[in-house]
């Protein structure tokens, strides 16, 4: 698995964990990956690291003596811009993650990023 993003998906969960917020029991991670399009093996490897990961976590992390299940959410952007926007636009209103990773080139993250920006989620 990607050491950064091991320590990416760490630190969003960790960070959201702790937030001031009623605490939920579960920790939703949404991942916005190209797994058909120009870059399916980006997409293949992103959705395989975040399945190690999980897979390697034991499903659950432990902040400040709460256990929470983590659940992964992993959405095709097809590669594609519009594709990517939508997919943030579902992953934040109807699955409610917490936290976003991806996408993972510059064509479909500009505007994924917007809004994840416009609805402020990391």
């Amino acid at each position: 698995m990607s050491k950064k993003l091991y320590i990416f998906l760490m630190l969003a969960a960790l960070t959201l964990a702790a937030c001031g917020t009623a605490a939920p029991d579960t920790i939703k991670i949404g991942i916005n990956a190209p797994i058909t399009g120009d870059i399916p093996k980006v997409g293949e490897g992103t959705k395989f690291s975040a399945e190690m990961w999980l897979e390697d976590i034991g499903g659950e992390l432990v902040v400040g003596g709460t256990t929470y299940t983590v659940e992964l959410v992993i959405e095709d952007n097809e590669s594609k811009g519009e594709s990517a926007a939508t997919v943030n636009q579902k992953l934040i209103t109807q699955d409610e993650v917490l936290v976003i990773v991806g996408p993972q080139s510059s064509k479909p993250a500009v505007p994924a990023g917007g809004v994840a920006n416009d609805t402020e989620t990391p």
